[in-house]
């Protein structure tokens, strides 16, 4: 168990190097919080949900649909948003199924 941020930073850090898609999608959650001593960046927290998306992340093709379908850190698409919902409900993500009203 981590002791503290910088320890807990440099664990994430090390997965996210071995392309987990997790590590990458829960660095990307951290960077959206500013969390871990991390500064708040939206635009990079997309980045890595982009990122572990492609990996096959559901949690982060939902982040995504979230962001993109309230416009939060990217201008509002709510097409798009809810493309991201489609795949993250069809990588089993249920609360992405509930907003697509499934």
């Amino acid at each position: 168990r981590a002791k503290n941020d910088a320890e807990s930073l440099a664990r994430i850090q090390a997965r996210v190097g071995k392309k987990d898609p997790e590590a990458i999608r829960f660095l990307g959650d951290q960077y959206m919080g500013g969390e871990l001593g991390l500064e708040k960046d939206a635009a990079r927290a997309i980045e890595l949900w982009t990122e572990a998306a492609e990996l096959g992340s559901a949690d982060a093709c939902f982040q995504l649909g979230v962001v993109h379908s309230c416009g939060d850190g990217v201008e509002q698409d709510v097409e798009r948003g809810a493309r991201f919902y489609e795949k993250a409900a069809m990588l089993g993500n249920s609360t992405a199924r509930h907003n697509l009203g499934c």
